[in-house]
């Protein structure tokens, strides 16, 4: 596997120079050979996924027969080891197609790959999609074809302000204003936006509005009510393709936790309208934000804990459809004690880790081991179940009082846990790497340091780097002061380089949510005295380009 990844950027390299160059090479040589190998690639990637899925429905099979619990453990074994085998040949059949889509648009095919998964660019260098077409592109102050970048003339960065969210009115009356409490961002679509809030001045009520990028301004959809007629506490919204999954709560206190799901209106063609399903009931009892993992196959996972003597985290995997929303089954991670402070991050298409805090025993036992900061892997399997790995892994075992918390992705099987520690008063971030076949989770270096003093809330922004150089991206709220962001990047060995502070908000903020925009820029929703605003930050500011490697 380790031999495909160096031929992979080293045909890449080598193409692009020799087209750079005008040598004399048999451009057609090169096309018919990777026509076959994607051929190739696909026949083998078929008889892969049949053999595994029929060698596991018999494994399963079996064991719906068996009563005698050692065989049955046995069994049990062998689908694991069998699931491992799976996702090896998974990951060796993406690194094959990753191979012949960047040589391919390397050696000047200009037809693109199917998305910035299949594409490795080169240095200075980002993927974008755009009409369903994924390409390289190299990154201001640099020109090149995106997989070789030199040195160019370097234009100013665009300087974006805030921007209040004023829906637009198709009957041309003046929008209902909002008294917004809490916010939530995401992408939906190709070009879409969806922002959920709860509105203070109608009830609590839950609404919606969708939103299009114009350039440097974002043109909104009229307010939509999601919540039919209950409350909607700390709603929290995911889009999956063209339609959206919404997770809230009718009740501040132990409220009950209901999911809607939205569809965009074919018909429409402004391109604002969503049709709203039924409120499907999640639990009875909840206390804190759900929080929602989007997957492939229009699936998502929802991650709460319930308000009880054993609320251990509960993963309830879900298909959303254009009706509404159908159960795929319920699952348990954290052991049996009580969570709180629930966060993730993908890891692929189908795979992702959950972060969380297990709450402490009412006796501090001396030398008791603190588990507050948690986290889980778990992957969705082709046949619909849910796999939850064994494995806790544990930062700071030492410490207590640990509260906010948000994690990212940074690069292939590694992510960043940003939390704030209450002990210490400071908000840390630590590099976590997650073992490709046995998924356990091991820090890499020691914590470092974003910040001294209280914060009100922890977010972080997944920035998965490809060739670029990679990079974390953490945002914060001091207590009296403007919020701030802090951009680290990482060196090779997978350890925090030096860190640059990043001024995006001029206030202190009720609550905010950020996303990565297809372009690279990203983008802050903010929610103050009642009033939900938006601003872009570009690329570069976002980046850790020219941050020192100076490892710490």
């Amino acid at each position: 596997m380790w031999l495909a990844v160096l031929m992979q950027r080293s045909i890449a390299m080598d193409a692009s120079d020799a087209r750079a160059q005008h040598q004399d090479i048999d451009v057609n040589y090169v096309t018919e050979m990777l026509d076959k190998l994607e051929v190739f690639i696909k026949k083998q990637s078929y008889v892969t996924h049949e053999h595994f899925n029929s060698e596991l429905k018999r494994l399963r099979g079996t064991m719906a027969t068996l009563d005698d619990s050692a065989d049955l453990k046995i069994l049990q074994g062998v689908v694991k080891g069998t699931e491992m085998e799976r996702m090896e040949a998974e990951a060796a059949s993406l690194e094959a197609v990753q191979y012949y889509h960047t040589v391919r648009a390397a050696s000047g095919s200009t037809g693109g790959a199917p998305s910035c998964d299949f594409l490795t660019c080169g240095n200075h260098a980002v993927c974008k999609s755009e009409h369903d077409r994924a390409f390289c592109e190299c990154v201001p102050c640099f020109s090149g074809d995106g997989f070789t970048c030199r040195p160019s003339k370097c234009t100013a960065d665009v300087v974006y302000s805030p921007q209040l969210i004023v829906p637009y009115s198709s009957s041309g009356t003046k929008p209902d204003p909002v008294m917004a409490r809490d916010v939530s961002l995401s992408l939906i679509g190709r070009d879409g936006l969806v922002v959920a809030i709860r509105d203070e001045q109608r009830g609590n009520q839950g609404f919606l509005s969708i939103g299009r990028v114009k350039s440097s301004e974002i043109m909104w959809g009229e307010w939509k009510l999601f919540s039919s007629k209950s409350q909607a506490f700390e709603p929290t919204v995911v889009g999956i393709g063209e339609r959206m999954l919404i997770a809230y709560r009718d009740s501040e206190e132990k409220g009950a936790g209901y999911l809607v799901s939205g569809q965009l209106d074919s018909t429409d063609l402004t391109g604002f309208k969503v049709e709203i399903g039924q409120p499907y009931l999640l639990h009875k009892r909840l206390q804190q934000r759900v929080a929602l993992v989007a997957l492939s196959a229009s699936r998502a996972v929802c991650l709460h804990s319930a308000v009880s003597d054993k609320a251990a985290g509960n993963a309830v995997l879900v298909q959303v459809h254009a009706g509404g929303l159908s159960l795929l089954g319920k699952y348990h991670f954290g052991g049996e004690a009580p969570i709180s402070h629930i966060a993730s991050t993908k890891l692929s298409e189908d795979s992702f880790v959950v972060a969380y805090r297990q709450q402490p025993p009412d006796s501090h036992e001396i030398g008791l081991t603190s588990k507050e900061l948690s986290a889980t892997w778990m992957r969705v399997s082709d046949d619909d179940f849910l796999i939850v790995s064994p494995h806790q892994f544990t930062l700071e075992p030492e410490r207590p009082d640990m509260y906010g918390r948000d994690i990212a992705l940074v690069s292939q099987n590694l992510f960043a846990y940003s939390y704030y520690s209450g002990a210490e008063r400071k908000t840390k971030m630590s590099l976590v790497r997650v073992d490709p076949l046995s998924h356990q989770m091991k820090a890499v270096g020691d914590p470092t340091v974003l910040s001294t003093g209280y914060s009100s809330f922890v977010g972080a922004v997944s920035l998965p780097s490809g060739s670029e150089t990679p990079s974390t991206f953490t945002y914060i709220q001091p207590a009296g002061d403007k919020s701030v962001a802090k951009v680290c990047g990482v060196s090779s060995e997978g350890r925090i380089s030096a860190c640059k502070d990043v001024s995006w908000a001029e206030g202190e903020f009720d609550a905010a949510t950020a996303i990565k925009l297809p372009d690279g820029r990203l983008l802050f929703a903010f929610q103050k005295g009642g009033t939900v605003q938006t601003r872009f930050l570009s690329a570069e500011e976002a980046s850790a380009q020219d941050i020192s490697m100076a490892v710490v």
